[in-house]
């Protein structure tokens, strides 16, 4: 079909989480398309703003997903504290008889598809499974607005992206997909801290960078600028020895890891205090204990709100699930078994400002009003920037390329995303991670 090949040949990915390739999510006999604009991590924007200056181009994405799945509504997720923006696209959606607005509440995770799935549509997604599995897609509101462009034959090659913390102008940047995250900053006024530490995404699931040259992808959401000695960077810096060692001193089993667990509130078979367990006591569990750590988002919550020792759940389930994936160990969860979702979801609904306030981050919470774009003099493309093979290059090194040019195709039979050209210049550097490109005047 038309739409899904102009999505696949522009490189659109899942634009809010880890970039799955979004021709590869579209399927007939879906029932309902929902456009993400939750943006449930504190101090980003991204969404608020795509939504307040090109919602109209969000919605014309959301339509061509509906033609393309057969889907026969569609959802725009917003918190409903966000006035100026709902009352925008209630006029933009006014006359469409198959699109609504689904308002939701200042919690966290507001934004995981799981939880959205749930909150939007009433359906439990399957453990294990995917939003497919209940007859639903979910896209990020910029992945929306690529699959618009996508349309008109524009690929992606701009990112946008919240940059906040300790820099002179806190804003929103329009970044060209290479760009580094030392660029990004300066095109914000510079760091105002001597020794700074770069949270790349949100606060609460983002990573510690710790390499300024490291480019911006295709699903870079933000970058924080913080002090290297705030909690946050203490917090995020902890090696996998001292958090075993410190939950071995200090787990009581108190289960508030597992009763405040999103994924656990929904009705899947997680239980981070029991995996906790094995590990803090080494006592023997039932494998499925342990595999559950593949149902975990890793949202976080665990570590920083429900545990009042500060332990770190999240952490040691990450560890044994990529363990587990580098021994080639795949789970087989029953996504036909049927999921009774807990009224407890519905009470136990964490708020943003706990979350801020817990992060220590309060201060930084001010209103982003200024939009820059950045004007690099050279890009770093990563091959790899979504779920999949990486993609193959079909340039040279001295070759001269113009910005939206294919640099690198989707392996043949494979998943996987294009990537293109995000500035015009000489090609200095190929391997098979990276293209680099280099502006000539």
């Amino acid at each position: 079909m038309e739409i899904i090949e102009n999505i696949r040949e522009a490189g659109v990915v899942g634009a809010g989480g880890a970039g799955f390739p979004t021709h590869a999510k579209i399927r007939k006999a879906l029932e309902i398309a929902i456009a993400n604009g939750a943006e449930c991590e504190p101090l980003l924007f991204n969404d608020k703003y795509i939504l307040a200056e090109y919602g109209e181009e969000v919605v014309w994405g959301l339509e061509l997903i509906l033609e393309a799945s057969g889907a026969r509504r569609g959802i725009i997720a917003i918190k409903k504290k966000n006035t100026d923006v709902v009352s925008s696209m209630e006029k933009i959606i006014e006359g469409r008889k198959n699109l609504f607005l689904a308002l939701l509440d200042d919690f966290y995770p507001a934004g995981d598809e799981l939880i959205l799935v749930s909150s939007v549509t009433g359906k439990v997604v399957p453990q294990g499974g995917l939003p497919l599995s209940v007859g639903c897609v979910v896209n990020n509101v910029e992945t929306l607005r690529n699959v618009y462009r996508a349309s008109l034959g524009e690929p992606v090659i701009r990112r946008t992206l919240t940059c906040t913390g300790e820099v002179k102008n806190p804003s929103v940047v329009i970044a060209h997909i290479g760009t580094s995250i030392q660029d990004v900053i300066d095109a914000c006024g510079g760091s105002t801290v001597d020794d700074p530490a770069i949270i790349v995404g949100g606060p609460m699931m983002g990573n510690i960078e710790r390499d300024l040259n490291a480019p911006v992808t295709k699903t870079t959401t933000g970058i924080i600028v913080l002090p290297s000695d705030h909690f946050l960077i203490q917090k995020k810096s902890m090696s996998m020895p001292w958090i075993i060692k410190q939950s071995k001193a200090a787990c009581c089993q108190c289960t508030y890891c597992t009763e405040l667990c999103p994924r656990y509130l929904l009705g899947h078979e997680l239980y981070p205090h029991k995996i906790m367990r094995s590990i803090n006591f080494g006592l023997s569990v039932p494998p499925e204990v342990i595999e559950s750590v593949f149902l975990c988002s890793e949202c976080g919550l665990c570590e920083v709100y429900a545990c009042p020792m500060e332990l770190s759940p999240r952490m040691v389930n990450h560890t044994i699930k990529n363990n587990l994936l580098e021994s080639n160990y795949r789970p087989q969860f029953d996504n036909k078994k049927a999921i009774t979702r807990g009224d407890n979801l519905l009470n136990r609904k964490i708020p943003t400002s706990r979350i801020k306030n817990r992060l220590q981050v309060g201060k930084y919470d001010r209103k982003v009003s200024s939009i820059v774009e950045t004007n690099p003099s050279k890009v770093e493309i990563l091959l790899k920037q979504h779920i999949g093979l990486p993609a193959v290059p079909v340039v040279e090194v001295g070759d001269k390329v113009k910005e939206k040019d294919l640099l690198a195709d989707i392996p043949e039979g494979n998943l996987g995303a294009r990537v293109h050209a995000s500035i015009k210049g000489r090609v200095s550097f190929v391997d098979q991670e990276r293209i680099i490109i280099k502006r000539e005047s």
